[in-house]
């Protein structure tokens, strides 16, 4: 079953060797850490090599301010532990900001904290070691003409950041996991692959710079859900090519996107966070 989660894809080969798992919850929240190891465990589990977190959440925790923010203090802190470098961070939302349930990236990149002009025209209002932050939305082939890899590509080369920061919505193969696990990852994401939709996979491997991804299952395939229902037959048949996305879809992407950004603005700037956010709001 085609998952981009890797908490899903682990569940279906537990015993599997060439991985190695942690788990903790912290304020709340149930961590899971996958590291795959091994090109046979890649494989297998039809993820790269790389290490994988998710956070669960308890289900509509993100609609409370004041759980959004417990979440992403803990999310922050996940997002730093993959990041080595990131005085130079470029931020790129993906996906189609008219879909609604493909708008996650593109919400998130608009709340990040920017610094880049600063650092050109005003540097001397920042606090010290502030990094440098550019962010932008990438779209998508049918709106642009362009692959998002060549567009993230050449950005890049211009810009010429220490990493970059990818946000995506996902999908799932189960529907418990619907807006309720943040996965984050250091080894990069293909856009429209939960889907279907195969791309050119955006990562250090092919960006040539760090790539942290990041994001939020918000839909799932009719056919997984029908055949964990039992309706074998029908799936087959009928929902082949349907995508189920939940009801309240608006707020969820406004929610999680509010966490989401707040999360990467943590990993950031850091102690500086505050203040930060002062200087641009």
């Amino acid at each position: 079953m085609r998952t981009d989660l890797a908490k899903e894809s682990r569940m279906q080969i537990p015993s599997l060797s060439g991985v190695r798992e942690q788990t903790e919850t912290t304020d709340g929240i149930d961590i899971l850490r996958i590291d795959v190891l091994t090109k046979e465990a890649a494989q297998k589990l039809d993820k790269p090599i790389g290490r994988y977190v998710s956070a669960t959440v308890e289900k509509d925790a993100m609609m409370d301010r004041e759980a959004r923010g417990r979440i992403a203090a803990v999310l922050a802190r996940e997002l730093d532990a993959l990041a080595d470098r990131k005085n130079n961070a470029m931020v790129v939302g993906l996906g189609n900001r008219y879909v609604a349930a493909d708008a996650l990236g593109t919400k998130t990149a608009e709340h990040v904290f920017v610094t880049r002009h600063i650092h050109m025209h005003m540097k001397d209002v920042l606090p010290s070691g502030t990094p440098v932050v550019s962010a932008f939305c990438a779209n998508v082939l049918g709106i642009t003409g362009m692959e998002t890899f060549e567009v993230v590509s050449a950005l890049a080369q211009r810009i010429r950041p220490e990493i970059v920061i990818l946000i995506d919505s996902l999908a799932a193969a189960q529907p418990e996991h619907l807006g309720c696990l943040i996965q984050c990852n250091d080894s990069g994401i293909a856009p429209g692959a939960g889907v279907g939709n195969f791309r050119t996979v955006l990562s250090e491997e092919t960006l040539g710079i760090p790539v942290i991804a990041l994001g939020l299952p918000l839909v799932v395939s009719a056919e997984a859900m029908l055949n964990g229902a039992g309706c074998r037959h029908r799936a087959e048949n009928v929902y082949r090519n349907m995508i189920v996305t939940p009801k309240e879809i608006d707020a969820m992407v406004k929610d999680a996107s509010r966490v989401l950004s707040e999360a990467i603005n943590r990993m950031l700037f850091g102690d500086n966070y505050s203040e930060i956010e002062k200087l641009l709001r």
